[in-house]
């Protein structure tokens, strides 16, 4: 059987294992792609999930803010935005009291030409649009603590918003159990103490259990929304995407409430049942390829899938390596344990806590099975700083696997990045 891989969105990647092999292959649903998506996005504002109409929600003297993702995401953003914007002038609030900020988290600024080429230029030509700067401590604002502990602190710009409007998609985390809803304030435009916080939270709680496609009982995911709601969230237009990335359905309303409905959905599309745990699991990271930081995601997902001490075969381009941010920490401290890790933490010896936090989930991952990683981006010196087997092409890395696994070990495929596989229980 050729087993087929995205990797990087423009390219495929190929390889041939024998058919007695194959475990299972999982993939993301094939569900329709909605037609007239403007159309769609205008209904939807008109009656939103959980909250009254647009117009009947925002003044005409309002200064709205729109949050969206950025280049390290998927969403169509480009399509959704002029359709919004629209939508907020006929609700009376014009252009010049609407601002885009991008929720970049932790991630690296946009460029001029990367922002012209994913929101588009009308957009950029219609209303101010900024990238967000979680160390910039002039323009955050701090608002307390939550019950957990965790500090909020959040972008000056957003928290003076008369309206917030959070603009994602829906896919599985590997810590906030889904990304989507809230999630688009916390990380997206938070500061860096906040940030620390909950991402260190689930480090801590991945040690014991996997976290990604869990809502219930997630106490990342009741940080985030308690962030979020604090921040002044109060509507989202959230995606969810079909295995060829066309918009396959549309939440929009109320930030808890629109995207628990689009949860379920979505659940139905990424998260396919699999027999058991595979010896050996392959898994492209695409569509979170830009670096290690967001392809680290993947990895955790073929966790869930492979036996304890298996191999895992990560497909993965990483254009930007390990990480513009948090790349040289991961150097320094990916191949100590996690109880190393979480000492220094603990003892204040890590200045970067985030990556930190990063680094712990890396070593709960590599605790679970060997990594045999294809990568252009990531060069040889860089996979041995973080403990991952060189293979110079995905075929090769196939025949290490097998080396490793044994001529009779079950392969498990998980065709991109944001599959989780559920484990039949029999």
């Amino acid at each position: 059987m050729e087993i087929k891989l995205p990797y990087g969105g423009e390219k495929i990647v190929a390889s041939e294992i024998p058919d007695e092999n194959v475990y299972y292959i999982a993939d993301r649903s094939g569900a329709p792609a909605l037609r007239e998506l403007t159309k769609r996005i205008e209904e939807g504002l008109k009656k939103p999930i959980g909250v009254s109409p647009l117009s009947r929600i925002v003044n005409k003297n309002d200064k709205a803010v729109i949050l969206v993702d950025d280049i390290t995401r998927p969403t169509p953003q480009r399509s959704i935005l002029p359709a919004l914007l629209n939508g907020l002038n006929e609700a009376r609030v014009p252009d010049e009291n609407i601002e885009i900020i991008i929720a970049l988290g932790t991630h690296r600024a946009m460029s001029q030409a990367e922002i012209e080429e994913r929101y588009g230029k009308e957009v950029i030509e219609r209303v101010y649009i900024t990238n967000h700067d979680y160390k910039d401590e002039k323009d955050l604002v701090k608002m307390g603590r939550t019950e957990l502990g965790t500090p909020i602190s959040i972008n000056r710009r957003a928290r003076e918003a008369d309206f917030v409007i959070g603009v994602g998609n829906i896919v599985p985390h590997c810590h906030a159990g889904w990304a989507g809803g809230g999630k688009i304030v916390q990380p997206g435009v938070c500061g860096e103490e906040t940030t620390e916080m909950t991402h260190l939270l689930a480090a801590e709680l991945m040690r014991n259990g996997w976290l990604a496609g869990k809502l219930e009982g997630n106490k990342v995911r009741r940080e985030i929304d308690t962030v979020a709601l604090n921040a002044g969230l109060k509507l989202i237009v959230n995606t969810i995407l079909n295995r060829e990335d066309k918009v396959s359905h549309l939440v929009i309303g109320d930030p808890i409430e629109a995207f628990k409905e689009g949860v379920e959905t979505a659940e139905k599309m990424y998260c396919p049942r699999v027999p058991g745990y595979a010896d050996i699991v392959i898994v492209s990271s695409y569509p979170a390829d830009i670096d290690y930081w967001q392809a680290e995601k993947a990895l955790s997902y073929a966790m869930m899938g492979v036996k304890q001490d298996g191999s895992v075969i990560f497909v993965t381009p990483c254009p930007e390596r390990i990480s513009p941010i948090h790349g040289e920490l991961f150097e320094e401290r990916a191949k100590l344990s996690y109880e190393e890790n979480l000492k220094a933490i603990r003892n204040g010896e890590v200045d970067d806590v985030i990556g930190g936090a990063g680094v712990l989930i890396h070593a709960r991952l590599m605790e679970r099975a060997e990594v045999i990683c294809y990568s252009d981006g990531l060069k040889e010196e860089y996979k041995q700083a973080i403990g991952f087997k060189h293979a110079s092409t995905f075929e090769e890395a196939v025949e290490m696997a097998f080396k490793s696994q044994g001529e009779k070990a079950k392969i498990g495929v998980l065709t991109c990045g944001d599959i989780i596989p559920l484990i039949e229980i029999r």
